[in-house]
């Protein structure tokens, strides 16, 4: 296998890596050549992380959606403090 040797790479992309790497328990190579081959058509897209909450889709149940209100209004009155 060949090695190749990326140079300048901007801080957004390292910190998504990083992330990616992070969030995936792998090590940045393998997020690489991953990503790579993602983008060449030669792997699928990365799944979701389950617990991802950015992710997740759905809907509340009734009693879910009273509870939230409920802490909602419970925090509305509570007293601001002072600056």
């Amino acid at each position: 296998m060949a090695d190749i040797l990326l140079r300048d790479i901007d801080p957004q992309m390292t910190e998504r890596i990083m992330a990616i790497a992070r969030e995936r328990d792998w090590p940045i190579q393998d997020v690489v050549l991953h990503l790579l081959r993602q983008s060449l058509g030669l792997a699928e897209p990365l799944a979701p992380v389950p617990g991802d909450i950015a992710r997740l889709s759905g809907a509340w149940e009734d009693s879910e959606s009273r509870a939230f209100g409920d802490a909602l209004r419970a925090l509305e009155s509570l007293p601001t403090p002072d600056p």
